[in-house]
Parts: structure tokens; sequence; C-alpha cells
């Protein structure tokens, strides 16, 4: 039978888990739509892809921002506050008129969403049980990235039979209608902290725990992430899907992020974080082999659901491990997660441009793989209890 506090702890991930849901989605919502977007103001994709640029700048930036202060003003207080921000920042997408216009609104919304995946992981840490933590954040975290994988799909048909100002519409109806479900969380309470963020960094980075997983995670975001952020391209140029289809498959890396989260947990319980880790790494590997030797959608499909299975599994281990580097306040180790996942997967996706600028897909598919490879003969050697 379920227990009461069982019970808690579940409502507490769905609700977090759907805050993270819409912010996903809007952050992933703009690559599908891109042409469209081009379209609407007259302009190349190669001009509007700036505004990826100036929404992953803050997004990454205020991460740890928030990390540190959710620490001293109350977790809850600030996710109710940036999701405010991300409803109005959205909002502004919608009704932008110019591409400046859109860039400044992607900036605003950048800035607030930025806190939400990291904040509402470290509300996970501070209420659930140490021994069911794994489980809750493998289930957050699937749900966060079902908003990822679903919002590539949506995307692509609200661009191809409504408008891509739609996209923006809807998310941000969501958003305002989440703020009611945030008040029903425990009001948690605030800590007194350095009040020095450089100096907390370096102390939570330098511990036994944080100078293995934080590089671990930039590492993990640029090889995967890297991966990721091309397979929409890969499956248009290559394989020969239009827009809506390319979402259609790209939507499986989000039903597998949901299924993976839900057994990430036992997963770790059963082998341990190492492990669990290494097999998340070897269903990568699996990835990029496959696009390697098999260059056809059904490849590509086969691909999205392994990296969604292995991104999970490796992220909510370290998303887990974070909430023992600080034995109080789990604020600013999980945003560093966050920022070494994202931060990383920026740079991965930068090089696999440029990779793909002098070569193939191939080569840029056998350049991740090799790296997997080096990065799972890595993780043999480290120690993470």
């Amino acid at each position: 039978m379920t227990s009461k506090h069982s019970m808690t702890d579940n409502k507490l991930v769905w609700i977090l888990g759907f805050a993270g849901f819409i912010s996903a989605a809007d952050n992933w919502i703009v690559s599908p739509i891109l042409p469209a977007i081009a379209a609407g103001f007259g302009v190349s994709v190669s001009q509007v892809g700036i505004i990826l640029t100036a929404y992953m700048i803050p997004y990454g930036i205020m991460q740890p921002v928030y990390g540190f202060i959710s620490d001293h003003w109350g977790k809850t207080r600030i996710l109710q506050w940036i999701v405010c921000g991300l409803a109005l920042g959205t909002i502004g997408c919608a009704i932008a008129t110019s591409l400046w216009m859109l860039c400044l609104w992607r900036i605003i919304t950048g800035f607030f969403a930025a806190g939400v995946i990291a904040v509402s992981l470290a509300l996970i840490g501070d209420t659930v049980s140490v021994l069911e933590r794994q489980k809750y954040v493998g289930k957050f975290m699937g749900i966060v990235f079902l908003g990822q994988g679903l919002s590539v799909g949506l995307g692509g048909i609200f661009a191809n039979f409504i408008s891509w100002r739609v996209s923006f519409i809807f998310f941000a109806i969501l958003a305002l209608g989440m703020i009611a479900f945030l008040k029903k969380l425990p009001k948690d309470s605030s800590h007194f902290l350095s009040c020095n963020f450089f100096l907390e960094i370096k102390r939570v980075t330098l511990t036994p725990k944080g100078i293995v997983i934080f590089p671990l995670a930039l590492v993990t975001g640029f090889l995967l992430l890297g991966l990721y952020s091309y397979l929409g391209a890969f499956l248009h140029e290559i394989a020969g899907l239009d827009y809506v289809q390319v979402g259609m498959v790209v939507m499986f890396y989000g039903f597998a992020c949901l299924l993976a989260g839900s057994q990430a947990g036992k997963l770790g319980q059963k082998f341990g974080h190492k492990k669990t880790i290494i097999i998340g790494e070897l269903l990568a590997l699996f990835a990029s082999l496959t696009l390697t030797i098999f260059p056809y959608w059904q490849a590509g499909w086969l691909a999205t659901i392994t990296l969604g299975f292995g991104y999970i599994f490796i992220q909510s281990t370290l998303a887990t491990i974070a909430f023992d580097v600080a034995t109080e306040n789990k604020g600013l180790p999980s945003a560093l997660i966050g920022l070494g996942l994202f931060g990383g997967g920026g740079l991965g996706t930068a090089f696999g441009s440029l990779l793909l600028s002098q070569g193939s897909y191939q080569n840029l598919w056998l350049f991740l793989g090799s790296g997997i490879v080096i990065l799972i003969s890595v993780t043999t050697k480290l120690r993470f209890d």
C-alpha cells in the first residue's frame, strides 16, 4: 500500500515536473519553427538563429544564480516568481513585431526559465527521503524531457498548419495556469549562507564529489546533447522527412525520457551510481553507432529512443549525487549540474556546427561516439560514493 508520505512526494514531483515540462518545452520549441519565423520576418534561417543564442546565454548564466538565491530566500517563493516571468516572456514572444523584439523577449524568457529545473530539483532534494531521491528525480526529469520531446512535434504542427506564434501562446497559457498549482507547494525555509556567491561556488565544486560530478555533467552535455541537437536536421536532410514527420520521430525522445525516469530509481538502487551512469553512456554509444551505420529514419527513431534512456539515466544519477555535495543547501549544487549539462550542450552544438560545415553527419556521429567511448573508460575509474 502506498504511504501518505509517498503520495505527498508524488504530488510534489508531478507539480514540479509539469513546471519543468513547460520550461523545457519553451526552451526547445524554437528549433522546429525557425524556418517559419524566418519566413514571417522576411529573413534567412541563419539570421533568425540568433534567437537561440539570445535564449541560451541568460539560461546558462542564471542557473547557479537562482540556485544560490533559492537557498537564501526559499525555493517555493523563487519558483513561483520565475514561472510568472517565464509566462510573461513567452507572451512577449508571441506578439513580437520584429526579429529584434523577439530576441529581446527570448532573453527575458531565458532569464526566468533558467531557474525552474534547478530550483525544482533542489526542492525535491529538501523534501524527499534519501532512499527515494533518485526514484523521484528520475520521474521529475522524465516529465521535464517529455516536454522537450513533445514541443518539437507540436512546434512543427503549429507552424505547418496555423502559425508559429500559436506555439508561444499555447505554452504561455500553460505557464499561467501552472502558477495556481505552484501555490499548493509546501513552504520551505530559507537558510543563512555565505553572501559571497563565487566563494560558495568554489566551496561546492571543490568537494570530493563536486570535482567528479560537475565536470562529468559538462562532458555529458557536450556529447549527448550535442548529438541530440542535430537529430532533427539529420532526419530532414539525410533521411528525407518533412518537419512534421521529424517532430513525430523526435517526440519519442520525450516518451523515452518519461519511461526512463520511472526506472532510473530502481536501476540506481540495484546497480549503484557508477553502473547506472555507465549503462546510460553505453546506450548513448549505441545511438551514435546506429546513426553512423544506418542513415535511415528508422535508425534515427531507434537512436532517439536509446539516447533518451541514456541521458536520463546519467542526468538523474548526477542530480541525485549533487544533493549530497551540501548537506543543507541543495539549490546551488543542483543548478551547477544544470549549468554543466546545458553549458556542455551549447558547446557540443557549436562544435557540431563547425564539424558539419567541414564534413558530414557521419563524421559528427563518429566523433561523438569516440568521445563517448573515452567517457565510458574514464567513468569506470571514478568514485561516486
